[in-house]
Formats: structure tokens, C-alpha cells, sequence
């Protein structure tokens, strides 16, 4: 498994880390980090607190994390710890690094990271149905099929039935919203993306 230093951690990667050492379920989904669980018709909810600076600031509070100029780049310590310490261009990337640090040290391990995803459409059926009997769908980022299926399972998407998958081509991907992406779509949104219910 890939290893990867925590103070390499950026953008999307780094919000995803810190949500994890935070006890938050997130995913990485069409490059964004997004709280799991939307329910059908609802957009899945940014959790990115490299952008959001009400978010890193009480992140910095809760865990009284110190930082300082180190040369060109900043430094963090949690206050009143020996380590480990994070650094970055920021006084909050550096910040953010030392929160994943304190919980999972110098490194993490992430599959994700190493590979490029592709986009998949999931279509959830009724288990032994002749002809099928649609129960839902979801178009979700990742490595292969089993991922995708995995990632379903995760984000409580997954009704626990027949599911079928399918590889969305590049160009029809970059054509899907990312609004429609990482939750349970509607009847009527599956639809309007050109899935038709046998």
C-alpha cells in the first residue's frame, strides 16, 4: 500500500485526512472531499477546511494548535505536545497537517491517492427480479468496479441488492454535474441523464 508523508498532504487529500482524525465519514469524490450519507435528491456537502477558514480556525482552537514561522514556510504544534508537528505554506496548512500527524504520524497509507479514478454509474436492482426492478442509481468516482461498489457500501448507497455497474467514457463524464455525483439519485435525475428503466 502506498505511503504517502503527512506533510505532503494538500487540497482534497489533506481535507479528507483531516476529516478521518477528526471521526468525520468522508469520501473523495469528482476531486472534492464530501460528508457521506446525502439522502436521494440532495447535494452531498462539501467538508473542505483547506478552503473554508471558519472551519480550519476552529479546528486550530479545539486541538490549541501553535504555529510559527519556520524560514519561508510555517510550522504547528499541538500546544503543550513533544510532536509531531506539521508544516506548510500556511499558518493553517501546517496546522491542518499536525491534526492528521497527531493521529496517524508521519505517514498514511492511501490506495486512493496513488491511482486516478474513473467515473462509474451504479444501477441497484431487486434481487432475483425478472424483469429487473429498479431500486436506485449513483454515479461515483473510482479505481475499478470493486471500488466503486465498495465506495456504494461506505456511503450507505447501496440497498444490499443486485447491483450493476458501468464505466461511464471520458467525454460523457465530463458531462455529468457534479451535484448528480456521490448520492443517490432520483428517479427523475437518472432520467434526465439518459437511464431508462426497462
Amino acid at each position: 500500500m502506498p505511503h504517502f508523508y503527512t506533510n505532503d498532504l494538500a487540497g482534497t487529500d489533506l481535507d479528507f485526512w483531516v476529516g478521518k482524525a477528526e471521526g468525520i465519514a468522508v469520501v473523495r469524490h469528482g476531486g472534492q472531499c464530501l460528508l457521506a450519507g446525502a439522502q436521494p435528491g440532495q447535494a452531498a456537502q462539501r467538508y473542505q477546511p483547506t478552503q473554508d477558514k471558519t472551519l480550519s480556525d476552529a479546528l486550530l482552537a479545539k486541538h490549541r494548535i501553535e504555529t510559527f514561522r519556520a524560514g519561508e514556510r510555517w510550522s504547528a504544534e499541538l500546544k503543550g505536545s513533544d510532536g509531531p508537528w506539521g508544516n506548510g505554506a500556511t499558518p493553517a496548512e501546517a496546522a491542518l497537517r499536525a491534526i492528521v500527524a497527531a493521529v496517524y504520524g508521519d505517514t498514511v497509507d492511501d490506495p486512493d491517492m496513488a491511482q486516478p479514478t474513473m467515473s462509474f454509474w451504479l444501477a441497484f436492482a431487486a434481487s432475483g427480479a425478472a424483469p429487473p426492478r429498479w431500486l436506485g442509481h449513483a454515479i461515483l468516482d473510482a479505481v475499478d468496479m470493486d471500488a466503486a461498489v465498495a465506495q456504494a457500501r461506505r456511503l450507505g448507497l447501496h440497498p444490499g441488492t443486485d447491483v450493476r455497474v458501468y464505466r461511464v467514457n471520458d467525454e460523457d463524464a465530463h458531462q455529468i454535474p457534479d451535484e448528480l455525483r456521490g448520492r443517490a439519485l432520483s428517479a427523475a435525475e437518472a432520467a434526465s441523464l439518459g437511464w431508462q428503466d426497462a
